[in-house]
């Protein structure tokens, strides 16, 4: 696993990738519930501030831990969490990585997903090493296969039945990115 920063800040001329705060809690309420959302991510199903700020104390834990590295996704200038971009399941020699992101309903079809996924993508190749970064998407979810293709990731099939989520396995195209 690698050894990832205290703290973080990238920026574009889109979006500020930045820790999470504890006054980002409400952010997650609006995604709450959302089943693309919770179903395949550790976001709550049920918002209340305290499972909030349980979310945000386990990124902090995670990233700690060298596990997960978890981004409040802002519109530059703005200064507000929109949405979330992390790298996880870091490869046992750290080359390659897993991406994920989701956005609050009214941050979505304004290029902030594909913003901060290049700009995150980027900095692990860069600072990190990473020679893959990987994109499990939902067959169904259009919108993250175009934030795939606009950050150049290529597909490279479908991983039968890879992800549990409500009792069910889900089979998941992947894409990829990378040197």
């Amino acid at each position: 696993m690698p050894t990832l920063p205290a703290d973080l800040r990238l920026e574009s001329e889109e979006v500020v990738l930045r820790e999470w705060r504890d006054g980002d809690a409400a952010a997650l309420e609006a995604v709450c519930g959302e089943w693309d959302v919770c179903a395949f991510s550790s976001v709550p199903w049920s918002y209340s501030k305290a499972e909030a700020f349980a979310w945000i104390e386990r990124q902090r834990r995670k990233r700690a831990a060298g596990t997960v590295l978890a981004l409040a996704i802002e519109r530059r200038g703005d200064g507000r969490a929109v949405g979330n971009v992390n790298l996880a399941r870091f490869g046992e020699e750290a080359r390659e990585a897993a991406i994920g992101y989701w956005l609050a309903p009214a941050a979505r079809g304004q290029g902030l997903a594909t913003a901060a996924a290049r700009l995150l993508i980027d900095w692990g190749l860069d600072a990190l090493g990473l020679e893959r970064v990987e994109f499990a998407i939902l067959p169904q979810n259009l919108a993250s296969r175009r934030v795939a293709e606009r950050v150049g990731a290529r597909p490279e099939g479908v991983r039968r039945e890879s992800h549990e989520a409500e009792g069910r396995w889900w089979d998941m195209e992947i894409w990829s990115v990378g040197r």
